[in-house]
């Protein structure tokens, strides 16, 4: 016995219309910043620095060790606060030929 095979689409309201591709939802990119390393913060009013106590998968909430004595805080990236690594920070004020 033949079988028979359709080249029609499965979904009859997908009859002759080509399947696009569905737009990507843009990705923010997130500091890479891990356990211990010295960091800067700001949010609000609030400025200071301290070391990075926990962070998530994608690394869009950070969990920091204030120096000030404000005790643990948790920022998360993109939505008014802005956190980034001291070392970076140092390395771009002491060389700044290099970045040029």
């Amino acid at each position: 016995m033949r079988q028979h095979t359709s080249t029609c689409p499965s979904d009859p309201a997908m009859a002759g219309k080509a399947a696009t591709p569905r737009p990507r939802r843009k990705r923010a990119r997130h500091p890479r910043l891990a356990v211990g390393d010295r960091v800067r913060f700001a949010e609000g009013t609030l400025a200071g620095t301290g070391v990075v106590d926990a962070v998530t998968s994608d690394y869009s909430i950070i969990w920091v060790w204030t120096d000030e004595g404000q005790g643990r805080r948790m920022f998360v990236q993109g939505y008014g606060s802005i956190v980034s690594a001291l070392q970076e920070e140092a390395a771009e004020q002491e060389d700044p030929v290099a970045a040029c």
